[in-house]
């Protein structure tokens, strides 16, 4: 317990803190129709342990646009932002030569992360992980991939082609180490950035025809408690094979009978979240509020976080967060990062 109550304390330093501080060959040929969520999520190597998403159109957040953290009020467009950087775009908040730049003004139809294997940093900070983040832009609009890599050839480590699709590689060294990306055009309205070459491999092999076993089947349980048409949302399946590996796996210290999670914003004008937490425990709510370093919830001033507990269907049980005022959301960041994979350890 003590392990994982380390990486909830800090578990959205490196991204809230970040997306404040930090202000080739022809491609593919467009694709005719608007891709879905599920074409994308068939992209995904079968053994992908997350998937978080927001759903469009909105446009590409700019994060020179999110004030530092403070009290008080959030509205709804900042609590979009801090949201959709936060969670399925924290990849963007890396420089990528620029790419942030070459996307302002567009507007996204889905954004998509797929993640597995988290480990602890080398020093600390935010957990390493291999996975990819993939924007679909709206139909009609298009990336010129092309002009982003002739213009990224100086500060590009070195470049290189993948199933047919040209990948630049960048470095950039934060305060928790060195963060290697490798951002790809693999159709004229996608945009992929990913951690891990051999997860970007599967993922361009995939969008390019090769088909294979689905990330996170329609069968699994959390799909029962998940609304992907939400503004942000997530999935976690627990993978056992990586207990001894991953530091944020419940299944040693937390919960040997967990199952998964999932999270769903409503429309950010309502300012809730919901958690549902699937496992064979019986005490669901100890757990959860555990996971989410919110033991001492019911002590916390009225007003400053609020949750409302419900058990939608067998082993599983929902928690409905409130999030005003701001305390609440940051709050409950840092404990969706870290259910997700993407804490940070000290």
């Amino acid at each position: 317990m003590g392990r994982i109550l380390r990486v909830l304390v800090i578990a959205v330093w490196f991204r809230t803190g970040m997306c404040v501080a930090q202000s080739a060959a022809k491609q593919s040929q467009p694709v005719p129709r608007q891709i879905t969520l599920g074409r994308v999520l068939s992209w995904l190597p079968a053994d992908t342990e997350v998937v978080i998403g927001a759903s469009g159109p909105f446009p590409f957040p700019d994060p020179a646009a999110i004030p530092a953290p403070s009290s008080g009020e959030l509205s709804p467009a900042e609590l979009a932002l801090r949201t959709q950087f936060n969670l399925p775009l924290s990849l963007f908040q890396l420089n990528n030569g620029g790419l942030r730049e070459s996307l302002k003004g567009n507007n996204v139809a889905l954004a998509i992360e797929g993640s597995r294997h988290f480990r602890l940093p080398p020093v600390g900070g935010a957990m390493r992980y291999e996975g990819c983040a993939i924007l679909v832009m709206e139909s009609g609009t298009q990336v010129d991939g092309d002009a982003f890599m002739r213009n990224t050839a100086s500060s590009a480590r070195w470049f290189e082609k993948i199933a047919g699709v040209s990948v630049a590689a960048f470095e950039e060294l934060t305060e928790n180490g060195v963060w290697t990306t490798f951002v790809a055009f693999p159709r004229k309205n996608v945009v992929a950035i990913a951690t891990d070459l051999a997860y970007l491999r599967t993922v361009l092999t995939r969008l390019n025809g090769t088909t294979g076993p689905r990330a996170l089947p329609d069968s699994l349980p959390e799909w029962k408690y998940l609304n992907t048409r939400a503004p942000v949302w997530g999935i976690r399946h627990y993978d056992k094979s990586q207990v001894r590996l991953d530091p944020t796996s419940p299944f040693e210290n937390t919960d040997p009978r967990a199952v998964g999670v999932t999270f769903y914003f409503e429309p950010f004008e309502r300012k809730q979240a919901l958690i549902t937490y699937l496992s064979g425990t019986e005490d669901y709510r100890s757990v959860l509020l555990g996971h989410l370093s919110m033991a001492d919830a019911d002590a916390a001033p009225q007003g400053e976080f609020q949750i409302r507990f419900r058990q939608p269907g067998p082993g599983a049980l929902q928690g409905s967060v409130s999030l005003s005022p701001a305390e609440a959301l940051y709050r409950l960041l840092f404990g969706l990062a870290a259910m997700l994979g993407h804490g940070a350890s000290v």
